[in-house]
This record gives C-alpha cells, sequence and structure tokens, in this order.
C-alpha cells in the first residue's frame, strides 16, 4: 500500500496555504496558532526545505510551498466531498444550514414552523457563524451568506437585499438630535461592522463628504451591533426588512431613504453538487419564502 505520512502535517498545510494566515487555519482547524505552526515546522523538517516566507507579518508560499499546495488541494477537496457525500447518505433526512446568527433571528427561524408544518420528517440543524464556511473543509449541506453575490464556484440564489442604510434608536434622536443631512455624520458616533468599509461606501453614495470615520466603534456581530444601537450608544448601518419590527414599534428609526445595495443574503452551494431530495425540498422552500417577502415590501 502507498506509504502517506505526515497526514495531519498535510492537511494543516493545505488549510494554511489556503489562507495564507495561520490564525484562520487554526480557526478552521479548531486547534491554536502555535499547534498550526508546529505542524507545518514538522512538515518542513521532514521534507528538508520551506514551504512559506514569513515576512513583515505577511505570510506567502516558496515555490516548493505552492508546488505542494497546487499538488494536494484537489485530493484532499476530493476526501473531504467523499466524507460528506457518505454523512448525508447516513442521515439523509438532516440538513446541515450555515448561517449568520443576525439573519437566522430575525428571517429564518420563525419560518421553520411553516415549513415543518409540511415536511416534519426534515430535521434542520442551523450552524450559526459569521464567516464564510468552505464546503470542501466543513460538514455543511448549504449555507446563508452576506456578499456580493459573485462566487464563481457557488450557485447562488438572493434571499434578502441588503439595503444597508443609517439607523438608530429613537431615544438616541431624543438625546443627541437627528441628523437633517448626510453630512451631519461626522457629528455622531457610528457604528462598523469588521471595518469601515461598508460606511465609507455609503458616505460615498450620499454623497456626504468628508467624514471623519476613524475614531467611531467597530463590532463584528450585527446581534451586537443592533444591541448597541438599542442602547443608544450610536448610529449603524442595518438592513431594514431583518429590523422591521423594531421600525414599525417605533424603537429604531431610519434616517435617510439612501440605501447600500452591494451586499444582500444568498442562499449558496456548490454547482457541482446534486442536491438530494431534501436538500431541493429546502431550496425550493426558501426561495418561494423569499419571493413572497419581497412581493410584500
Amino acid at each position: 500500500m502507498l506509504h502517506l505520512p505526515l497526514l495531519n502535517a498535510l492537511k494543516t498545510f493545505v488549510v494554511a496555504a489556503g489562507h495564507l494566515n495561520f490564525t484562520r487555519a487554526a480557526d478552521d482547524l479548531l486547534v491554536s496558532p502555535s499547534a498550526v505552526s508546529h505542524q507545518i515546522r514538522v512538515l518542513e523538517d521532514y521534507l528538508e526545505v520551506k514551504l512559506f516566507i514569513r515576512q513583515n507579518r505577511a505570510l506567502s508560499l516558496t515555490p516548493e510551498g505552492l508546488r505542494l499546495y497546487q499538488a494536494l488541494k484537489q485530493p484532499f477537496d476530493q476526501i473531504a466531498r467523499a466524507i460528506q457525500d457518505t454523512v448525508r447518505n447516513r442521515d439523509s433526512d438532516s440538513l446541515r444550514i450555515a448561517l449568520r446568527p443576525f439573519f437566522s433571528g430575525g428571517w429564518l427561524a420563525h419560518r421553520l414552523n411553516g415549513f415543518w408544518g409540511k415536511w416534519p420528517q426534515i430535521r434542520i440543524d442551523l450552524i450559526h457563524t459569521i464567516k464564510i464556511m468552505d464546503f470542501n473543509t466543513e460538514n455543511i449541506d448549504l449555507e446563508i451568506i452576506w456578499g456580493k453575490g459573485d462566487w464563481p464556484d457557488l450557485q447562488s440564489h438572493l434571499l434578502v437585499p441588503g439595503n444597508l442604510t443609517p439607523i438608530c434608536s429613537a431615544e438616541f434622536i431624543k438625546e443627541q438630535g437627528r441628523p437633517s443631512t448626510p453630512a451631519d455624520l461626522a457629528k455622531y458616533v457610528l457604528i462598523h461592522d469588521e471595518d469601515h468599509s461598508a460606511w465609507d461606501a455609503w458616505v460615498e453614495k450620499a454623497n456626504a463628504g468628508p467624514v471623519n470615520l476613524s475614531a467611531n466603534l467597530t463590532i463584528d456581530d450585527t446581534n451586537v451591533r443592533l444591541q448597541s444601537i438599542l442602547n443608544n450608544q450610536g448610529i449603524m448601518l442595518g438592513c431594514p426588512t431583518l429590523l422591521k419590527a423594531y421600525l414599525a414599534d417605533g424603537r429604531l428609526v431610519q434616517l435617510f431613504d439612501i440605501c447600500l445595495d452591494t451586499y444582500s443574503y444568498y442562499l449558496v452551494y456548490p454547482k457541482d453538487l446534486q442536491l438530494t431530495k431534501n436538500m431541493q425540498i429546502f431550496v425550493d422552500w426558501l426561495i418561494a419564502e423569499a419571493g413572497i417577502e419581497q412581493t410584500m415590501r
């Protein structure tokens, strides 16, 4: 039988080479960054070549590392897919769906009773995460992600347009006054996602002029950003569809009609994936629910 040494180190190398970041690789592998570094050192010692170049906190592959990555990526993807197919066949009545917690709580979860009323035999496992998961390395069937819809290897279906727009609490307006123009936002605390890019894009679309964004608050989870504005801590870019209940009862206020439509929520799965019967049922149901939502707006 063919000898395959250091399979764990090889798997670690493929994940690290894909990210070019040991911390992200560690998150995917559910280990510490030091464990990733150790596995890479073991592999480099065994092969007697350097696989990564570490310089100024940046990581890149050496020519030897690039050749090894190109040779290993497809076989490891095939192994991951074979394992996923085996799991699906074993537990065909269960669907594992990865999605953001905010979308789950604000849109999907309360609709599931309607789904189970028609298909009670299909079990839904919701896997909550704010990162985009890899179908080749994660045990998931479908994924609902936030993005531009431009994933070449994924089939995507628009569910909810993002339509990001400035939103704050009614109490915040009572305390600090309401901005009358987009340029007035420079006077307020703006709450950001993982970086300032969304607010930068909205400010540009609104022709708000120079707005200083550097001294504001950054929160990577939308549920926490929502709680922050409910606590009158600032203004966030929010999706009116997912905040409909808060806007309807007056707890939250949409400040302007200008919306940033670059990002939306999409249902995705690999283009080469053969959907099981239950997966197709769920996909068709979810697309129909999204269509009803968009018709009602």
